[in-house]
Parts: structure tokens; sequence; C-alpha cells
């Protein structure tokens, strides 16, 4: 009986060594405007860039919320590979802080979503290209918020499907 529980205990060893971590969704990596960035003038694109590749999910996949709570028109949004664009006219900028919400589709099928603000210093309707230079890229805000999949991790199924098989074995075992 003790040779069986030792095989017990080293299967389930080698079945938690061997497991494979579940594959994490994408984050947002950055984004331009940044979050908490300060813009002298409005960004005429958005450009989010995540961890994994996204497509766009099915309704807005950007959003920009003004301070008197006017939402941007957003156009030409389109998703390659890891990033994210839209162009968005800036008419409705205006000098205040500024909510920007997005939402995108894994590569695993899930949505993620999440949002961040900017200001804007001075409202302008004619971008220069100067602005795109100027508008800092960094990493995701900490508000950022990944959809939660629940659900059972893999690994564990691992584990409870080999307990299940030296159990059995263990059974026919002590019948014999």
């Amino acid at each position: 009986m003790r040779r069986y529980f030792s095989a017990l205990v080293l299967a389930l060893l080698t079945a938690t060594a061997m497991a494979v971590p579940a594959q994490a969704h994408a984050e947002l990596r950055s984004s331009n405007p940044a979050s908490g960035a300060a813009l002298d003038a409005p960004p005429p694109q958005i450009e989010l860039t995540f961890s994994d590749v996204v497509s766009l999910p099915d309704g807005d996949a950007v959003t920009v919320t003004g301070p008197d709570g006017v939402k941007w028109p957003v156009t030409q949004a389109h998703a390659v590979d890891r990033t994210i664009t839209a162009k968005v006219d800036t008419a409705a900028a205006k000098s205040g802080a500024h909510t920007l919400e997005w939402r995108a589709q894994s590569d695993d099928g899930d949505i993620i979503s999440g949002k961040f603000t900017f200001t804007m210093n001075a409202p302008s309707a004619a971008p220069t290209s100067s602005v795109m230079m100027s508008a800092p890229v960094t990493n995701a805000p900490p508000s950022t918020t990944p959809s939660d999949p629940g659900g059972v991790p893999a690994w564990l199924w691992v584990v409870a499907g080999l307990i299940a098989v030296v159990g059995a074995i263990l059974l026919v075992r002590r019948k014999s």
C-alpha cells in the first residue's frame, strides 16, 4: 500500500510541475494619448497597443467623452495585430478632463475593456502634425480593467483527472 501511495504522490507532483498556466488575456500596454496626459491640442487619432493580438468587438471599440458629457465622433476604427487605431473628430474637444473608454476582443474571443482620463489644456479644432509627436505614449494605467473570464484553470482539471486515474488503478489492484 505504501508503494501505491508513493506512486500517487509522485504522479500528483509530476502533474503540477508540468501544468501550463492558463493563457492570459491581452492587456493594454500603451496608448496615445496616454493615461493622465495633459495635451495642448486634441489628438486627431487614438492608438491603443496591447500585449497580444486583438480585434474589434461588436459595438464601439473606442469612445471619448468630454468634461461636458459630450462624446467625440469616432470613425475609421480598425485593429491590426496588437494595435487598435481610430480617427476622432476633435471639434467636440473642450478644456478639462476627457475619458477614453476602450473595448477589444482577445485572440481567445473574450472581450476586455478599460478606461482612463487625459486632460485638454486648451481646445483646438486644427491639430498639427507635431501634436502626434508630442503626445506621450506610456504604459497602460492601473485603472485598466480587463474582464474576468472565470472558470476553472486547466491545470486543476489535469490534477483531478490524474487523481481519478490513480484512484481507479488502486481500486482495481485492491480487488485483484
